[in-house]
């Protein structure tokens, strides 16, 4: 597996990740803002999702006409944004040396996004970046989505450190994601939340950004919105009193057991016992400084606990 320190001074070079489905009318703006990226070399690794609004075909003719854009033809049908993305994780041959970055198909990235985040990966030891982001709605409201609280000893199994579109990743992250998409972890339903377990449980660096690094867009067909606001906090709660949350926590921490060192496997062992087991709800409650960054967020989802919604 490849290592985690992957540059020696010279430009760095980042293989993007593009999953598409119906992004016709976005897709020109996005790309144009990965291929311009500065400080980097980029090639980008574009699938579609059965998309019917011509996407395909423009994806076929933009790789015809630039030699950084390659689409990818992967088996069956991804069905959902983390669907298609563990595709484009399964398929992509990646370099040794070559890190790794996922972009949403109607999004905006800033010239110095990638060179800043390669720039942080080679200088601290990490095996991710992610970074806030900056939300815009079509009337132009931009709305600055703070993900960089300081992180916490099991962040990673309740939320992502920020959307996928703007992560940094080493190759031996990605080869670590492609082996165990072989089994469970392909049930993990954000792509996101799943690479960041995998990074933390296995005991790697994973650093936020406070600087906003993506302008995110905001639209109906949304796969994932900004989750602000009153219709964003109705349709969280809706999912947790379904206990999808939950499931989903026990789920990611079932795949980081497996993948989690000796050191870092007996807390994942006891914390999954909270998780899973009867009579334990006080015991979880207790531990929600240790669940979620933002102290609003461990208040929240300790009183729910506690309640028993959670």
């Amino acid at each position: 597996m490849p290592t985690s320190r992957q540059h020696d001074g010279a430009t760095p070079r980042v293989a993007v990740l593009l999953a598409t489905h119906n992004g016709r009318r976005w897709l020109p703006e996005q790309l144009e803002s990965i291929l311009a990226q500065q400080g980097v070399e980029v090639r980008v690794l574009a699938m579609d999702d059965g998309s019917t609004d011509g996407t395909v075909e423009w994806l076929a003719e933009t790789a015809a006409a630039e030699p950084r854009v390659t689409v990818l033809q992967g088996e069956g049908r991804g069905g959902s944004a983390a669907g298609n993305f563990y595709r484009l994780i399964r398929t992509a041959e990646i370099a040794d040396d070559e890190l790794v970055a996922l972009a949403d198909q109607d999004d905006l990235w800033m010239p110095g996004k990638l060179r800043r985040h390669a720039a942080m990966i080679a200088s601290r030891n990490l095996d991710g970046v992610s970074s806030n982001v900056t939300s815009f709605t079509p009337a132009g409201k931009r709305t600055l989505i703070l993900k960089s609280f300081p992180q916490c000893e099991f962040d990673y199994l309740l939320e992502s450190p920020g959307p996928g579109s703007t992560f940094l990743m080493t190759p031996r992250l990605i080869a670590l994601a492609k082996q165990q998409l072989a089994g469970v972890a392909a049930q993990a339903d954000y792509h996101d939340w799943l690479l960041y377990a995998l990074a933390r449980a296995s005991g790697w660096g994973w650093y936020i950004d406070d600087e906003s690094t993506v302008d995110y867009r905001q639209h109906d067909d949304n796969a994932m919105g900004a989750n602000v606001g009153t219709r964003s906090a109705v349709s969280r709660l809706k999912l947790i009193r379904e206990r999808w949350h939950r499931g989903q926590a026990i789920l990611l921490a079932r795949v980081s057991r497996e993948v989690a060192p000796a050191a870092i496997r007996p807390g994942l062992d006891e914390m999954l016992v909270l998780l899973e087991g009867p009579g334990t709800r006080l015991a979880l409650a207790r531990r929600a400084g240790q669940l979620r960054r933002r102290p609003r967020d461990q208040r929240i989802i300790g009183a729910l606990i506690a309640l028993g919604i959670w």
